[in-house]
């Protein structure tokens, strides 16, 4: 009888019942949560419907999960800054995970067609020769830093390169990409115009107060870091922007996407100068000669040739907007023997090489080389800043390291340059393939003095745009029927 009245009122149960149920539920709580004052567990609370609902939308629409990531890696550095709370790099890693589940999920029940084939290619072949690299360093890295190096280099980036590979293979998956770069370009672009001229607000001042005074209020002049984590990341991801709109800006034959792409370029310079980065000015010069190469046609590499000889020859030989304190510092990058900072770096590198004849190894995974600097008379315990990516790389896995690493990715570029000029039938998809390699490229080569292709959003930018670049002859097999497209 006990067993009749409760299948009868399991079934009496109807899905309305169980949502208002669960709201109830959920209001109830989210009281709890704010009248005992945890209001972590609040948000979580408040924001888990809409959290709900966006999951079961990843799950219809999987690539929405990597335009998701992309905000959230786009935003990183400004949510801990305003947050002062560590962990956020967690949340990434866990969107990671939800977009590989959502995508199989979408797999099994819609049925959906995803090509798990694309995800095997030499951006992940080659990447696994430096996790054997990887496996064999952890011998060398403190049990401190033991989890955090593998959950970055073992589990987070091949993740993200394979999800990047399987998603990213159709054009208006890049056409929504590209509108959307362009969205936070304007974001962060506005928002560094109004360091300039309204000033740092209060969360920024304690920031700079923190430290980062030295490298931002400098006697050349304010380096203005907008959203990003520093005046450098911000400057060099700007850099790449320059390339990739102002290139595609050109090949669109879309008037409206035209004007939208070319604004972004002009944007994304004005950005790059406010940064004060020197060296971000290399990202252009390099993606635009590189351009020229891929391009193959000789009108794009004769015009792009004698830009590249103008700009050069203005910042390295004339004085002109020299009461330009933006323009005034950017000079300074082509004479960088004049630089007393380039002199520093070249210093800490000869320090670093005489620690690695030691250390063959290097520090081990996240490692640093100690040393003892004299400060008004004291003598403090300190670091050698690596002061760039690819420095960094060798400060922690040694000169074999640094070796393995450079000829894994020259591997991947050149098989990127190879599809691009050899394996793409239409013409403008060649091109717009050209601009995102030729953008990613000038990147990787400010690796050496700087550190941004490995901080956020440019190391998702990175293997995002080497996907669609390897996924290219799909793409032209499947949805370039003629020798135009609008991007």
């Amino acid at each position: 009888m006990s067993y009749t009245l409760a299948q009868q009122s399991t079934h009496t149960l109807s899905p309305q019942m169980v949502i208002r149920l669960s709201l109830v539920m959920g209001l109830l709580a989210l009281v709890y949560a704010l009248v005992t004052q945890n209001l972590l567990v609040a948000l979580g609370i408040a924001v888990l419907p809409a959290a709900s609902l966006v999951i079961l939308h990843c799950v219809r629409h999987p690539r929405m999960g990597i335009l998701l990531y992309f905000f959230a890696s786009y935003f990183l550095m400004a949510i801990w800054r305003y947050t002062q709370t560590d962990g956020w790099s967690v949340m990434l890693n866990i969107l990671l995970v939800l977009i590989a589940i959502t995508t199989i999920i979408h797999v099994v029940v819609y049925k959906g067609t995803i090509r798990w084939t694309n995800g095997f290619n030499i951006l992940i072949t080659s990447y696994a020769v430096w996790m054997l690299f990887i496996l064999i360093q952890l011998r060398y890295t403190t049990s401190d830093e033991y989890v955090m190096a593998i959950r970055e280099w073992l589990v987070a980036i091949p993740v993200l390169y394979f999800i990047a590979s399987v998603l990213l293979d159709n054009l208006k998956a890049l056409r929504i990409g590209l509108i959307t770069l362009g969205i936070f370009t304007i974001i962060a672009t506005a928002k560094a115009l109004y360091q300039k001229y309204v000033g740092f607000d209060a969360t920024e001042m304690i920031w700079l107060m923190s430290g980062a005074a030295t490298t931002h209020l400098l006697q050349s002049g304010i380096r203005y870091p907008s959203i990003f984590s520093d005046a450098g990341n911000f400057g060099i991801h700007m850099g790449l922007v320059t390339v990739v709109y102002f290139l595609i800006g050109f090949l669109t034959t879309n008037k409206l996407l035209r004007l939208f792409y070319l604004s972004i370029s002009g944007m994304a310079v004005l950005s790059l100068f406010m940064s004060g980065t020197r060296s971000a000015i290399a990202v252009p010069l390099v993606g635009f000669a590189l351009f020229m190469l891929l391009s193959l046609k000789p009108k794009i590499m004769i015009s792009t040739a004698i830009a590249g000889i103008l700009v050069y020859a203005f910042f390295a030989f004339t004085t002109i907007g020299e009461g330009n304190s933006m323009i005034r510092r950017m000079r300074t990058a082509f004479r960088p023997t004049e630089d007393a900072s380039f002199n520093v770096r070249v210093e800490n590198q000869k320090e670093i090489a005489e620690y690695l004849k030691t250390h063959p190894w290097g520090a081990g995974l996240r490692g640093e080389i100690p040393r003892t600097v004299e400060i008004n008379g004291e003598y403090i315990e300190s670091t050698i800043p690596p002061d760039s990516y690819f420095v960094r790389i060798w400060i922690q896995t040694g000169t074999g390291g640094l070796l393995v690493y450079i000829v894994v990715y020259v591997l991947i570029l050149l098989r990127c340059c190879y599809v691009v000029m050899f394996l793409i039938r239409n013409q403008r998809l060649r091109l717009t393939l050209a601009a995102l390699l030729s953008g990613v490229v000038g990147m990787m080569v400010n690796g050496y003095a700087g550190e941004a292709m490995g901080m956020p959003p440019n190391d998702f930018l990175i293997p995002a745009m080497l996907a669609f670049v390897l996924n290219g002859p799909y793409i032209d097999k499947t949805e370039c029927t003629s020798t135009t497209i609008n991007t």
